[in-house]
C-alpha cells in the first residue's frame, strides 16, 4: 500500500464521515423545524382560542351593558311617569269635592290634639277650619290642603297636610301602583 492509497482511504473515510455528519445535521434540522412548526401551530391554536374567548367575553359584557342601560332607561321613564301621577294627584286633591269632608274628618278625629293647641291650614280653607276650631285657629300656612296641629306648649306638631298624608300613602303603596301600571310578566 502506497501512501497515495492510504491518503485516498483517509479522504474517503473523511468524506463518508462528513456525509454522515451532514445527513445527521439535516435530519436534526428537520426534526427541530418539525418541532418548531408543531409548537408554533399549538401556540397559534391556543392564541386563537384565547382570542375567541376574549371576544365572547367582550360580547357578553357589551350585551350586559346594553341590557343594563335599557333597564335604566325604562326605570327612568317609569319613575318619571310615577312622579307625574304623584304630582297630578297632589294637584287635584284640594279641588276634590270631598276635600271639605276630608278636612272635617281630620279635625274630628284629632279633636283631642287641637282643643288645647293651635290649628293651621291654607288660606283657602281658613274660614272652614276657623268655623270648626274657633279660638284654636292659629293662622294660615303654605300647603295644598289639610291641617297642622301644634300642642298648647308648642313642643309637638301633628302634620296632617294633604301632601304629607299623600307622601305616606304613596311611599307605602308605590309598589302596588307600579304593579298596576306595569304588571309583572
Amino acid at each position: 500500500m502506497g501512501l497515495e492509497t492510504v491518503i485516498e482511504d483517509v479522504l474517503a473515510q473523511g468524506r463518508s464521515e462528513a456525509e454522515e455528519i451532514h445527513r445527521a445535521t439535516v435530519a436534526e434540522r428537520e426534526r427541530i423545524l418539525r418541532d418548531a412548526r408543531a409548537e408554533g401551530a399549538k401556540l397559534l391554536a391556543q392564541r386563537e382560542q384565547e382570542g375567541r374567548q376574549a371576544a365572547e367575553r367582550l360580547r357578553i359584557q357589551a350585551l350586559a351593558r346594553a341590557e343594563l342601560e335599557s333597564k335604566k332607561i325604562v326605570l327612568s321613564a317609569q319613575k318619571e311617569l310615577l312622579d307625574q301621577v304623584y304630582s297630578s294627584v297632589l294637584e287635584k286633591l284640594p279641588r276634590l269635592p270631598e276635600s271639605e269632608g276630608l278636612l272635617r274628618t281630620l279635625l274630628q278625629s284629632h279633636a283631642e290634639e287641637w282643643r288645647n293647641g293651635k290649628v293651621y291650614c291654607n288660606a283657602r280653607d281658613a274660614d272652614l277650619v276657623r268655623s270648626i276650631v274657633g279660638k284654636n285657629f292659629g293662622g294660615t300656612i303654605e300647603c295644598v290642603g289639610g291641617v297642622v296641629i301644634d300642642n298648647a306648649e308648642g313642643t309637638r306638631r301633628l302634620d296632617l297636610r294633604f301632601e304629607t298624608i299623600l307622601a305616606d300613602i304613596w311611599r307605602d303603596s308605590i309598589k302596588e301602583v307600579a304593579e298596576v301600571l306595569w304588571p309583572p310578566q
